[in-house]
């Protein structure tokens, strides 16, 4: 049902089958299920657009679709795709056990569009596992070779992953994770000052998902200090959420 993006061979697919490709890992899953499906379908129409988290990116040589061999540039480099795996919520009731996985497959004019993509989130020249990426089926550029398809064109929209997502999970599902036995309860009040951090990460607001986690943290006996390391944060950001939830008509507590 969704078909994979390799399918769309592009000019001047020279091929040099001499050389013998390089072994590539599989994964016992990949192997029994025949492989991540791609994830756009050949008749999605100009405007379709997935959203995941990215589970997997790897740069690879582009194949010919027919025959498998690697395909080069009349120069003779290889011709390059970025695969990038990600989590959906795609499902096709003609697969068994599907995950929800898709592939996409990143070459030819769509290449710039994700560097740039990549750099205006702040991530560098290409994303990362765990980050969040929406991918629209953006524009068709003609083929200028008699006999080939249209090149399909992508655009990107990331969204940076937390690096401290792990941490911050296990102590809202273990909210004594870390913790000595026996340790004597800390009070409210007292709590020794954090290291200074850059002034300039203070006077950014935190999001309204990032102040609803600091309460839910603090609700289960969590030092500010702790909060701040779990979620990247400085400690005048977590205080100032403290403050704010105090001053919006909560009942009266100790410090934050």
């Amino acid at each position: 049902m969704y078909g994979n993006q390799n399918q769309y061979q592009q000019q001047n697919n020279f091929q040099q089958p001499q050389q013998a490709a390089s072994p590539v890992e599989m994964s016992l899953d990949s192997v029994m299920q025949g492989g991540s499906p791609g994830l756009f379908d050949k008749n999605d129409p100009v405007g379709t657009s997935h959203q995941g988290e990215i589970t997997g990116i790897e740069a690879q040589q582009q194949t010919d679709f027919q025959t498998g061999a690697p395909l080069f540039y009349p120069n003779g480099n290889p011709k390059p795709q970025v695969v990038i795996h990600l989590k959906t919520g795609l499902r096709d009731p003609e697969r068994n056990y599907d995950d929800g996985v898709r592939a996409f497959y990143c070459k030819g004019y769509s290449i710039p569009n994700l560097r740039a993509a990549s750099q205006q989130a702040g991530v560098g020249n290409f994303p990362r596992v765990g980050d969040t990426i929406r991918i629209t089926f953006s524009e068709t550029k003609p083929s200028q070779t008699r006999g080939f398809a249209d090149a399909k064109i992508y655009s990107f929209q990331i969204t940076p992953g937390n690096p401290n997502k792990a941490g911050l999970e296990q102590a809202m599902s273990d909210p004594y994770a870390g913790q000595q036995p026996n340790a004597m309860p800390q009070t409210a009040q007292g709590y020794a000052p954090a290291p200074q951090q850059p002034a300039q990460a203070a006077s950014q607001p935190v999001t309204a998902q990032q102040a609803t986690q600091i309460l839910q943290l603090k609700a289960i006996g969590k030092t500010p200090q702790d909060i701040a390391g779990m979620m990247g944060l400085t400690l005048e950001q977590v205080l100032a959420v403290g403050q704010s939830s105090q001053q919006g008509g909560q009942q009266p507590e100790s410090e934050f």
